[in-house]
């Protein structure tokens, strides 16, 4: 059995003795919890404690420790890992699969809508807003082989005597391509910069796949790629530069780094420099995304085609930009995050007692909805008017917020419910608040309660998400 340990005083988190969590992020005072390894290498979390003051980064909140033990582990199979969480994500509202036309595609409900926008927004911020002389582009989806053509002269000499069959294309590769000379206007020819776009596209290599892969494997995605153009020189050096920069990203959102792997394939037939970074899905190791050093041979041939120079100037020099290209999925990452983020947890509430339920660990800034408001049953209408304005207060200042002025279940049920939802925090109230101003803020995570005032609720839910 786990044993208790010390209830936390006012100590920084450095000070926590070692093989000790601390639940919040932050410097800051935190309740005790334990991490030990059962016999089967499961992992348990003991919680312990009473009414605690605790205090992060200037708010002073009780904490509620109830003395439970938690213990997460995931399916052994992968099959049946995968069943899950499918028969999860199309309960919740994240994706769901539909036959049509002979052919599977998936469909994606508000959680999944929201998901998909979030990671996409990180992709974004990533690799184009934070960075120096990248730029986002758009094409239309329908193109074909003379799509670069049609840019050479703005589109008359595309439009006389071509003949488009439009059609998805595999990649996003050529179409942004297609914008290279008029963005190296913009810079004055200066190397180096890069180009992004997010777009539908149908890698028809991965729709045949015969073994179930739920989302890996579905005919039409959305991509998002990158297309850097690199003075030769400086080439090999931003080759290790972006592989480092893209494993950190995929790390960062991940419960599980380690579950991310980078993988060179140059040793293998493959024509040029290729660095794939994998995951590991529940049938074994996949790409979720492919980095890919090019040398100047595209280049040469897309001048040949629209007859424009495709030289830019490095310093005092004027040289042909080698490709270096990115590009992942939007559905393979959902896919890695929902696996990753997917635990079930067996929770002890008493001796005799013991509760499976599904927890989805997205990370925060992913989450579809970051805080849920539970007004209780049988509310009264002092306190249905209190719950109205905080889910209203925190939307208006920006926090994806899930509130159902009318729930059929108790506090407890409703907090299973969130977990399986994915939304970090629940926020709570009782007869009390109307007194004292106090809601209870659970962790999904760590299921710790804590008392916060109402006018602190939005400043403190703020600090914990950029935290995270």
């Amino acid at each position: 059995p786990a044993r208790w340990g010390p209830r936390s005083r006012r100590c920084p988190r450095s000070t926590f003795p070692a093989g000790w969590y601390s639940p919040i992020r932050g410097d800051g005072l935190q309740p005790a919890f334990q991490r030990q390894i059962s016999a089967d290498h499961q992992p348990t979390w003991t919680i312990t404690g009473d009414n605690e003051t605790c205090g992060i980064e200037g708010f002073q909140v009780s904490a509620k420790l109830h003395r439970t033990t938690i213990t997460m582990h995931s399916p052994k199979s992968g099959a049946l890992l995968l069943d899950l969480l499918v028969a999860l994500c199309k309960a919740r509202g994240y994706v769901y699969a539909v036959e049509t036309a002979g052919q599977t595609v998936y469909n994606f409900g508000p959680l999944g809508a929201e998901l998909r926008r979030n990671l996409q927004a990180e992709w974004w911020h990533s690799v184009v807003t934070t960075q120096e002389n990248v730029f986002g582009v758009e094409n239309f989806i329908y193109q074909n082989s003379a799509a670069l053509d049609l840019h050479k002269t703005g589109g008359e000499e595309g439009k006389e005597g071509t003949q488009i069959n439009p059609h998805l294309p595999p990649s996003l590769k050529h179409g942004i391509l297609s914008h290279y000379h008029s963005t190296l206007q913009l810079l004055n020819n200066k190397l180096p910069f890069g180009l992004a776009e997010v777009g539908r596209c149908f890698p028809g290599s991965l729709a045949s796949s015969e073994e179930n892969r739920f989302l890996y494997g579905a005919s039409e995605m959305t991509a998002m790629s990158t297309l850097f153009f690199i003075p030769p020189k400086k080439s090999s050096a931003w080759f290790d530069m972006l592989q480092r920069q893209r494993m950190q990203w995929w790390r960062k959102f991940a419960s599980s780094p380690s579950s991310f792997s980078v993988v060179d394939t140059s040793d293998t037939d493959v024509a040029h420099p290729t660095v794939n970074i994998q995951f590991a899905f529940p049938w074994g190791v996949n790409t979720v995304e492919k980095i890919t050093l090019r040398d100047e041979s595209e280049m040469l041939a897309l001048e040949k085609r629209t007859g424009l120079s495709c030289q830019g100037k490095d310093g005092r020099r004027t040289v042909v930009p080698h490709l270096l290209e990115t590009e992942t999925h939007l559905e393979w990452a959902c896919l890695a995050y929902l696996l990753d983020g997917f635990t079930q947890v067996t929770r002890a509430e008493t001796r005799s007692r013991e509760v499976l339920r599904n927890v989805l660990r997205l990370h925060c800034r992913l989450a579809p909805y970051k805080v849920a408001v539970l007004p209780g049953r049988r509310t009264e209408s002092q306190l249905r008017e209190i719950t109205d304005y905080i889910a209203r207060d925190l939307r208006t200042a920006g926090i994806p917020c899930w509130y159902s002025a009318d729930p059929q279940h108790s506090n407890e049920q409703q907090y299973i419910w969130y977990d399986a939802m994915g939304v970090p925090f629940s926020v709570a109230v009782n007869e009390g608040t109307v007194k004292t101003g106090i809601t209870l803020v659970r962790n999904r995570d760590t299921t710790v309660r804590e008392q916060v005032h109402i006018t602190q609720l939005q400043h403190m839910l703020h600090k914990y998400m950029q935290a995270y």
